[in-house]
């Protein structure tokens, strides 16, 4: 049996975990229509285009080709995306929301 003081923190930790979750449903609901982050990088004498979108995917590209070079997993921008194969056409959702 819990405190009365551990009772209302866990049920004050779940009210937030549930907002938290509808928050982000409505996020992606929105977030999708557009990159949250897009520019172009220079690498040697190519330039790459660099897109962050919903839910925290950071995707670049070749703006020539439109081929994806490269895919992180959601919330790790350095870390590839498992399975990931390079020069995939790119589409506005990123992988595994296909």
């Amino acid at each position: 049996m819990m405190a009365p003081m551990e009772k209302a923190r866990a049920d004050a930790q779940a009210a937030a975990q549930r907002t938290l979750q509808r928050a982000a449903t409505f996020a992606g609901l929105h977030a999708t229509s557009k990159p949250l982050f897009q520019k172009p990088m220079r690498v040697g004498s190519r330039s790459l285009l660099v897109r962050l979108v919903w839910p925290g995917v950071l995707v670049v590209c070749d703006p020539a080709t439109g081929e994806v070079l490269a895919q992180s997993v959601p919330g790790n921008p350095a870390l590839l995306a498992d399975g990931f194969v390079s020069g995939a056409p790119f589409t506005e959702k990123p992988m595994g929301e296909r």
